[in-house]
């Protein structure tokens, strides 16, 4: 008998980390089947599947078992903020000899190269993250939640509200210190360029945090990675590293306690076309007068 103060959340939590790991399909014990919530819409769209044509240049995201990518190349979505006006219907998780696919309805599409996996509920099980951009209301960060059997919407972040407005995430990490992996995001890197911290929160994303005059990502590049995120010390929350928005400077940027600072900013007197983080502590920026090397703890 199942104590009722155990609460039916952990009971799903515990079910979905034992299925996943041992490959136990929910309806050997119809039973448990009953306190599964279930979407009829995301039922339709996610499925397991033979391969089908990935993104031509998709990234191939690992988390432990897990890996994820982008599928289905569309031109429905006439925007070309990575270089190209192909973007991703759907997407595809690969676990335990499974693969399970997430097609988007023909509204929207996925405006990235990567899915993100990162565990945001704590359950022991990642979430997969992606740039979901809505042909009419722009962008927005979508979360899945991965189950056995299927791919299901757990979350999403408000769409910018106007077509051709796009997001670029920086990373996922305990940017406040409490211990809670958060999202933080460039919102619309070309023009006004805020960077934002979103939480997951009863089925959304709710923004935390913000700090503008920021940007991750240089217009019609296949580079995500013009924002990265640190750890200097074991004691303090990692930081995250950006050029402000003339990419004329970068900054070290912190959101411990969820107050949004800048930790240093270095003026670099060029343009910065490349952003690496090498040795764990040292910047290495591509720039229009040649290569520079910042080291981040002196």
């Amino acid at each position: 008998m199942i104590d009722p103060s155990f609460g039916l959340p952990t009971i799903q939590k515990l079910w979905r980390l034992w299925t996943l790991t041992f490959g136990i399909g929910l309806a050997t014990l119809p039973a448990i089947n009953l306190f599964w919530p279930w979407s009829c819409e995301a039922a339709a769209q996610s499925r397991s599947v033979e391969p089908v044509p990935p993104l031509p240049d998709t990234e191939i995201s690992v988390s432990g078992p897990f890996k994820a990518w982008l599928i289905q190349p569309t031109t429905r979505y006439n925007h070309a903020v990575l270089g190209d006006e192909v973007e991703a219907g759907g997407l595809v998780v690969e676990h335990a000899r499974r693969r399970l696919v997430f097609t988007l309805p023909a509204d929207a599409v996925f405006e990235d190269r990567r899915v993100r996996l990162a565990d945001l509920d704590g359950d022991g099980i990642p979430e997969a993250i992606v740039v979901k951009a809505y042909l009419e209301r722009g962008a927005a960060i979508a979360v899945y939640r991965i189950l056995p059997d299927r791919i299901e919407p757990l979350a999403e972040s408000p769409a910018i509200g106007i077509r051709n407005r796009w997001l670029n995430p920086v990373g996922i990490a305990d940017f406040t210190g409490t211990g809670e992996p958060m999202i933080a995001a460039v919102i619309t890197p070309h023009l006004a360029g805020s960077l934002r911290l979103y939480r997951l929160r009863a089925g959304s994303l709710e923004e935390l945090a913000r700090l503008d005059g920021y940007t991750n990502h240089i217009l019609g590049s296949r580079d995500l990675d013009l924002g990265w995120v640190v750890r200097l010390s074991g004691r303090d929350p990692p930081l995250i590293i950006l050029p402000t928005r003339d990419r004329n400077s970068i900054s070290m940027i912190s959101f411990q306690d969820a107050n949004p600072r800048i930790v240093r900013q270095w003026s670099v007197n060029a343009r910065i076309d490349g952003l690496r983080i090498e040795d764990g502590s040292r910047v290495r920026l591509s720039t229009s007068s040649g290569v520079r090397l910042i080291d981040l703890v002196k």
